[in-house]
């Protein structure tokens, strides 16, 4: 395939949460933090594979595979406890590529170390952001429902019981994506992402 000369269709935000919202909805009951290994192994049957060095070898710690048969992640990563948030990430992440990508990402052939390095030697940088930013809409939209972070925000908020006046927006989503993250089990930077996306 000649990856250059790849276009990776436009996905709206409202039908990228959609589409999250969709899958969530058919493998699981509505709680947090999301079983993205469930939706992944039950669910979709998609293996997860620990590879040793993948993140070293390849730069990335996951990867999906083009016949959607199994995800790589890279074996430190899956069993060092520290991490677990990030890697739920890059998991959804995998699982949007699954599910927004499925036409395109198919024909890229990709099955080993060696098609990914190809592939994201030769695709065009700015496709290649259309692909990546896509499907870390999904992740965000999957792990973190905007009606669950809007409830568990008020609950925060009531707990602290003080005035936030004086401080701007991104700073206080800052300071209260420090306990979400622990609820939804996603890294604070995903989190904050997801507060400054909030309509107040």
């Amino acid at each position: 395939m000649n990856y250059r000369k790849i276009s990776v269709p436009y996905i709206g935000s409202s039908d990228i949460e959609k589409a999250a919202d969709g899958l969530r909805k058919r493998f699981l009951k509505e709680e947090i933090p999301i079983d993205i290994e469930g939706i992944i192994e039950i669910g979709l049957k998609i293996n997860i594979i620990p590879a040793l060095d993948f993140l070293k070898e390849v730069g990335i710690d996951t990867l999906i595979t083009s016949d959607w048969k199994n995800i790589y992640v890279d074996n430190d990563e899956y069993l060092d406890d520290r991490r677990s948030n990030r890697l739920r990430f890059s998991l959804a992440h995998e699982i949007g590529h699954f599910i927004l990508h499925k036409d395109i990402y198919g024909g890229f052939k990709i099955k080993t170390r060696e098609d990914f390095e190809r592939f994201s030697r030769e695709i065009p940088n700015n496709q290649y952001g259309y692909l990546e930013t896509q499907a870390n809409k999904f992740a965000r939209y999957l792990l973190i429902p905007k009606g669950f972070l809007e409830t568990e925000k008020k609950k925060i908020l009531a707990r602290i019981k003080r005035d936030f006046k004086d401080i701007d927006q991104k700073t206080f989503n800052s300071f209260l994506a420090i306990p979400l993250s622990e609820v939804f089990r996603v890294s604070e930077d995903a989190m904050s992402i997801a507060l400054n996306d909030l309509r107040d």
